[in-house]
């Protein structure tokens, strides 16, 4: 074939191709969601966002005072901030109460959910961003009568204010103050998150407060309110469906994980839940589904430490034993792998072990419920090897 009469072909082919109908990229449809049996509950006022943020106007003024100073001295804005907590906060008590801004003040202390949201808004009054972290400490029982609870602790980050930068400078991490006025030793950083995921968290902490008070028409507003901010949250999902189960629709508690667990929405601490329902209702395939789902799902240490848990309670002491020794490799300054393998030793009948055990449990914990725990246990194996 002539080489022109080629290039016209391989032309026309072109041509063909560019008119050929091209398919265009598909929205996927949007998820629908989550669903919630508001014919369950009543519907009951909750306290609005602005309401846990603002602080007291004799307060705000004594801040404002504080903070001019220190701006015309030439402190930086976050700085300022984190002093001044320092300063005013040093009487502070930790209370296991989620309080707003001005209770945080009134009561003079609260949880770290509390004061992240003081700390927010005395932030709002200087004008200052901030930023979270989210991190998790294993609790000494996980159990309140059938639900399973996983706590979580903020750290806020004052961020610096923002600098004019020469155009070829990026900033990859913008400077800033952290403040953690509850700092635990045995805490692991889960994710970064932002001012939404603190107001999601201070209802949702609200919420689980009045269900297990039985108060269930609050704790559905609560966690409703929550979800505004924070749809995607596998915990408030999974708070809702131990909800609805407490509250006797185990139907709408079923379909609330069956859409979390069809989404992918799912947490340690949800398919836990999950299998509490289905052990309840004797749904045996869901169950042994959902336990092997537990293990291959395990990522942090505190998901492997629920799982040495319920192999201990299933009598599989060397699968347990095994999960825990991987995880105090992992993380040797968490108190929790300590205490279980001394409950192990201790089924196992070896009483000096799980002394030992105890006695490193109690050296890393800087909890003092934790501590106390640990102790309580320490002081009757001692009574037990004396004898």
């Amino acid at each position: 074939m002539p080489a022109r009469l080629w290039l016209l072909s391989l032309f026309t082919v072109l041509l063909s191709a560019c008119a050929s109908p091209q398919k265009r990229p598909t929205t996927p449809p949007p998820r629908p969601d989550m669903p919630f049996n508001h014919a369950l509950f009543n519907p009951v006022a909750v306290l609005d966002e602005q309401s846990i943020f603002t602080l007291p106007e004799q307060e705000q003024q004594a801040f404002l005072t504080y903070y001019q100073k220190h701006i015309l001295a030439g402190m930086r804005g976050d700085r300022i901030i984190f002093e001044y907590l320092h300063d005013q906060l040093e009487e502070f008590h930790y209370r296991g109460e989620t309080y707003s801004a001005t209770e945080s003040l009134q009561y003079g202390g609260g949880n770290c959910i509390s004061l992240a949201v003081l700390t927010q808004a005395y932030a709002f009054v200087a004008g200052i961003d901030t930023r979270y972290h989210k991190v998790a400490s294993a609790p000494v029982y996980q159990q309140v009568a059938d639900t399973i609870l996983i706590s979580s602790h903020f750290k806020t980050k004052l961020l610096a204010p923002e600098q004019q930068e020469q155009e070829d400078w990026i900033t990859l991490i913008r400077p800033g103050t952290v403040i953690d006025y509850f700092p635990a030793q045995d805490a692991i950083f889960v994710a970064s998150a932002r001012y939404k995921d603190l107001v999601a968290k201070f209802y949702a902490n609200l919420a689980v407060k009045a269900m297990l008070a039985d108060e269930f028409d609050l704790s559905a507003a609560r966690i409703l309110r929550a979800r505004s901010y924070a749809p995607d949250d596998p915990e408030l999902i999974n708070i809702a469906a131990v909800l609805h189960r407490r509250a006797g629709d185990l139907k709408g508690a079923e379909t609330i994980y069956q859409y979390a667990d069809q989404h992918r929405l799912i947490s340690h601490n949800l398919l836990s839940n999950y299998l509490v329902l289905a052990k309840e209702q004797q749904a045996t395939a869901l169950a042994a589904r959902l336990e092997q789902q537990l293990e291959d799902d395990a990522k942090t240490p505190f998901d492997f430490l629920m799982n040495a848990r319920s192999a201990i309670a299933k009598g599989q002491l060397k699968k347990a034993s095994r999960l825990l020794v991987n995880v105090v490799k992992e993380t040797p300054y968490l108190p929790e792998p300590y205490f279980e393998l001394a409950k192990i030793s201790y089924l196992q009948g070896d009483h000096d072990t799980a002394r030992q055990l105890l006695e490193q449990a109690i050296e890393k914990t800087s909890d003092p419920e934790k501590s106390r725990v640990f102790t309580a246990k320490h002081s009757m194996l001692q009574s037990l090897t004396e004898q």
